[in-house]
């Protein structure tokens, strides 16, 4: 579908199920080459990230674990609301090669929060491997390695990212359409 509506709002397509595809292909990649000594554990972050870490972790040839973490700073609105909740499964990261594997990055105060709640555990490394990056709206100093695809300061709703809880099943990525 070309044009979707959710909650009474239209929106088109940005990329495609095909052009997200072929960024992680590339950034899976790269993950191999970087820890083709080591069993990482990826760290997927709830919910948004659910799709393109499953597909991601399918497309990396190594042995690794996996867990969840939840954390949200949306709500209902279409702007992050800077206000981080963290709920781990407590998990315990110590001595452990970390990558953090998100959805999308925008003012990266949220993934602060992740990189000091995980540091906290003193793992062997962390890394963040996210779909999408707003590298424009960024508001805090973070490194991130491993970016799908960059993109301007949109709001974005599909293939796990929403809008008010709706929209994450789409296999595409759209944006608002102001037309």
């Amino acid at each position: 579908m070309d044009i979707m509506e959710i909650n009474g709002v239209k929106f088109k397509i940005l990329f495609s199920k095909e052009q997200i595809h072929e960024s992680m292909k590339i950034m899976a990649a790269s993950i191999e080459k970087d820890y083709a000594d080591s069993s990482p554990l990826f760290l997927v972050v709830m919910k948004g990230a659910i799709f393109f870490a499953a597909d991601l972790i399918r497309c990396v040839n190594l042995q690794s674990q996996i867990e969840v973490i939840s954390a949200k700073s949306y709500g209902s609105e279409m702007e992050s609301s800077g206000n981080v909740k963290l709920q781990s499964l407590g998990e315990n990261f110590g001595g452990k090669d970390i990558i953090i594997v998100e959805d999308i990055i925008d003012t990266g105060h949220t993934l602060k929060s992740l990189l000091d709640f995980v540091r906290s555990f003193n793992p062997k490394s962390v890394e963040v491997a996210t779909l999408l990056s707003k590298t424009t709206a960024r508001k805090v100093d973070i490194n991130v390695k491993y970016i799908g695809i960059e993109i301007p300061e949109l709001f974005v709703v599909g293939y796990g990212l929403d809008y008010a809880e709706y929209g994450r099943q789409l296999l595409d990525i759209y944006i608002k359409d102001e037309g």
